[in-house]
């Protein structure tokens, strides 16, 4: 404490006109706008960089974790598709959708309209209202492309609505989120005299142009109350895992021109 006393009493100056000097600085960047902007933007630089060296280290820290799941996604794809070979990072085709690999840059779960930033965009052939699905099952659909990234509403989102169908007895219901849990979501009409139980499978229809059918959804929590229309619903534990999100595909329907040339709604 003596030799910082002596270090300040030495340099007390020196001190003083630092101290001036970022009062004048932080004044200067309150009072003009471009100034302001400009400190923004270097801020952002900075923090930017800081974000970006720290996912890198991530990804790098549980690489083996991510091989792992990523193998065992190309398991399940080679088991559908019937290939003999199949590259991490290749796109997966069958007869009507391709499956284009990317990779999550942003991911938000906790606000009432969640998004997710990929790193894939119109240059790789994605566009808007394509389905984002990954190893574990469906994650959202594109809404905003650039040029090299897209933006996904997520299934945490008010806005999503999903087509599913129970597994066990093909009933047809949608999906939404109650915003109040990113792990859980609600199915909503379901007919009142349909028998549904906890475990119970969902699916994604097929009935929609983003989705191929048989696209793991969720599995029912617990059943709820029906409604005065005679239709009930169920809370539903989502496959999917949004707090995890690194790696997902964005699913092309190769026909989608053609199906929406004959205007079926989806």
């Amino acid at each position: 404490m003596y030799n910082l006393f002596i270090f300040i009493r030495k340099y007390n100056a020196v001190i003083l006109f630092i101290l001036l000097e970022v009062l004048c600085i932080v004044m200067i960047v309150q009072s003009l706008p471009y100034q302001s902007r400009k400190m923004a933007n270097v801020s952002n630089s900075i923090t930017g960089g800081v974000h970006k060296t720290t996912s890198n280290w991530h990804d790098y820290l549980h690489l083996k974790s991510e091989n792992e799941a990523l193998s065992e996604h190309n398991a399940l794809l080679l088991k559908r598709l019937g290939c003999e070979e199949v590259e991490a990072d290749a796109e997966y085709y069958d007869d009507i959708f391709t499956y284009i690999p990317a990779r999550v840059v942003n991911n938000n779960i906790y606000e009432m309209n969640n998004y997710i930033v990929i790193d894939k965009g119109s240059i790789d052939g994605i566009e808007p209202d394509m389905g984002v699905i990954c190893d574990k099952g469906v994650v959202g659909k594109v809404v905003n492309v650039s040029k090299h990234y897209a933006s996904v509403m997520s299934m945490l989102n008010s806005y999503s609505i999903i087509s599913c169908r129970f597994v066990d007895n093909q009933y047809v219901a949608n999906v939404v989120w109650d915003n109040k849990n990113y792990r859980y979501g609600l199915v909503k009409d379901i007919p009142s005299h349909i028998v549904i139980k906890a475990g119970d499978t969902l699916v994604t229809s097929g009935f929609s142009n983003s989705f191929p059918a048989d696209v793991m959804v969720g599995t029912i929590a617990e059943k709820g109350d029906a409604d005065e229309n005679m239709f009930s619903t169920a809370k539903l534990k989502f496959s999917t895992n949004f707090s995890t999100l690194r790696h997902v595909y964005v699913v092309k329907n190769n026909f989608k021109s053609e199906i929406d040339s004959l205007c079926i709604t989806h």
